[in-house]
């Protein structure tokens, strides 16, 4: 479901620049909006949801509004809900870092020794034992 989530996300922020772009592209002279790729855009982009006042449409600003509302909800479930799940990423200097490898292989070492003392007391209690 989270991934499902991001997917919504990035597809209303895909949408939301392609509004953008369309906005852009509007403002470009003597493109002829009846033309049926400039047509296709503008319909897709929402540029006729709203009639236009004084020559100006205020549908594509109405539909950014929207996307990004939906777009900040989307983000709110998925921290609300999923992000706890996600792996952490630490960041740190090199030096932390070689530092905290260090410690974890001084730490492995100590398990391992303590493991092989374990295995001589081990022994020794056996050979004392079969001595007995």
């Amino acid at each position: 479901m989270a991934k499902f989530i991001v997917f919504l996300d990035r597809l209303v922020n895909l949408y939301l620049y392609f509004v953008v772009m369309a906005c852009f592209l509007s403002l470009v002279p003597n493109i002829n909006p009846n033309y049926p790729l400039f047509d296709f855009i503008f319909k897709a982009a929402g540029f006729y949801l709203l009639p236009g006042v004084i020559g100006i449409t205020f549908s594509p600003a109405v539909v950014m509004i929207v996307l990004a509302l939906i777009s900040a909800g989307l983000r709110r479930i998925y921290d609300k809900y999923f992000a706890k799940d996600e792996p952490k990423i630490v960041v740190m200097s090199p030096e932390d870092f070689i530092r905290k490898i260090q410690q974890e292989s001084d730490d492995i070492e100590a398990i391992i020794d303590g493991s092989e003392i374990l295995k001589e007391e081990d022994n020794d209690s056996n050979q004392n034992s079969s001595s007995n």
